[in-house]
């Protein structure tokens, strides 16, 4: 007995392990699925129902394709099936879908790089794309709850005054806060004024035509001495640019975004690779506010030389 139930666990094993690889075996390469198919979508075109039949039947029972490097992917011909079973099927429409299926299969792979997600999550973390509201200062909030705070303990005393001289106290006390708070309003207001007129001024001449690369490089260092260096970094971006356009390697254009200009230097190599640093911190910096100091201002100089080294013994 003991003999005999060993055998029937064997013969267990040996049939499992057929039916393993016979199922193995069943999953059509893909140059067997493509055949299929074509067999198909040749049958269906000759409107020829029992060879379209035959082939079909083949193509459903098809679930998965084993591709060149051994990996399986699913398949699903289900639709077939459905279509086959009217009584009058469209034969037109299979041979449209087969054929279509046949040409998404000739379909070159994709050539994007490895990173382009990686890429993609940047682009979209940077201004235009991702742009969150400015949070208001912390400092404006404990202003704003030192003034309220002020007002009730300077009411506080008057609740206790009769009723006609509450009411004029308490409109001179309201008077004397509006009048705070409209101060406190055209105070924020002048300062966002001169913020925004420093930027456009910056930017006009930063976009003057007659603008050297030299000149914007002289630009950059007194706005640096400054301490301004975030309008520094912008005009160094520019006098690389113009210098750029000046040794005939890239032409500017104000009209041209920062990408548009890494597509046009994407025929000179050492250029792209160069270039693109350069933009990705201007990028940070003016349209993404990054902080930037003196050590970070020093950063940006030394890309930007290393730009020119670079295109200096390319042209040599």
């Amino acid at each position: 007995m003991r003999l005999l139930s060993s055998g029937m666990i064997g013969a267990a094993l040996c049939c499992m392990l057929v039916a393993s690889a016979a199922a193995q075996s069943a999953i059509p390469d893909t140059m067997t699925y493509e055949s299929r198919l074509r067999e198909a979508y040749t049958a269906a075109q000759r409107r020829d129902r029992v060879a379209l039949e035959a082939a079909g039947d083949r193509l459903i029972e098809a679930t998965a394709v084993r591709m060149p490097d051994g990996t399986v992917v699913s398949v699903d011909n289900s639709w077939l099936q459905e279509a086959l079973s009217s009584p009058t099927p469209d034969l037109p429409l299979i041979a449209a879908r087969l054929e279509a299926l046949i040409d998404a299969r000739a379909q070159p792979a994709p050539s994007a790089p490895a990173d382009a997600l990686e890429r993609l999550d940047r682009l979209l973390a940077s201004p235009p794309f991702n742009r969150s509201e400015p949070e208001t200062p912390q400092w404006l909030i404990d202003l704003l709850d030192w003034l309220e705070q002020l007002l009730e303990t300077i009411m506080r005393p008057v609740e206790a005054v009769p009723s006609t001289v509450t009411d004029v106290v308490a409109w001179v006390f309201a008077l004397i806060g509006a009048a705070l708070v409209l101060a406190i309003i055209l105070y924020l207001l002048i300062n966002l004024r001169r913020s925004i007129v420093r930027d456009a001024r910056i930017a006009m001449n930063g976009d003057d035509p007659a603008l050297t690369s030299s000149q914007a490089l002289e630009q950059a260092s007194a706005l640096a001495r400054d301490g301004d260096y975030r309008a520094a970094v912008r005009s160094l971006y520019l006098s690389a640019l113009l210098w750029l356009d000046e040794q005939n390697l890239l032409r500017y254009d104000r009209t041209l975004t920062n990408r548009e200009y890494l597509e046009r230097a994407r025929s000179n190599p050492a250029l792209l690779a160069r270039l693109t640093p350069v933009i990705e911190t201007f990028d940070l910096v003016w349209y993404g506010h990054a902080p930037i100091d003196a050590a970070a201002f020093a950063m940006y100089q030394q890309q930007i030389e290393a730009l020119r080294r670079e295109m200096r013994s390319q042209r040599v």
